[in-house]
């Protein structure tokens, strides 16, 4: 259908090269939130802390999921309808929600847990100690 109405030189840069690097740039997205999933299991081996990295690996599945729609629909030459274009969208912004929790989480378990500072008199009354030493 774009195909009649757009000229060549557009019709490559409106229609395949946007089809094209919005596939890739979703699984490239996908790509990164699994190896950050994959970091969060090392950190939960190493520092022997529950990461929920399957939960950071699996949530942005829906990523997977609207690029292989995208793609299904570049392949076929064919402009998804409107149903097909909200599952794709809802799909991919359940995911991108879900992957901000595991985030939020993973980054809950890293950050340091900040001491409170000590009071004045306390460190004056070790320095001393520390002198004798």
């Amino acid at each position: 259908m774009f195909k009649q109405l757009l000229y060549p030189g557009e019709y490559l840069w409106y229609v395949t090269v946007t089809n094209l690097v919005t596939i890739l740039g979703s699984v490239l997205l996908w790509v990164a939130c699994v190896l950050f999933g994959l970091i969060a299991r090392k950190y939960e081996i190493v520092l022997r802390k529950k990461t929920d990295w399957q939960y950071m690996i699996f949530a942005p599945s829906g990523v997977l999921v609207y690029a292989v729609i995208q793609i299904i629909a570049f392949a076929s030459q064919v402009k998804l309808n409107v149903l097909q274009s909200w599952i794709a969208y809802a799909f991919f912004l359940l995911s991108g929600v879900l992957s901000f929790l595991g985030a939020l989480k993973f980054k809950r378990v890293v950050t340091p847990v900040k001491k409170p500072a000590p009071a004045p008199g306390a460190v004056s009354a070790s320095k001393p100690a520390a002198a004798v030493k």
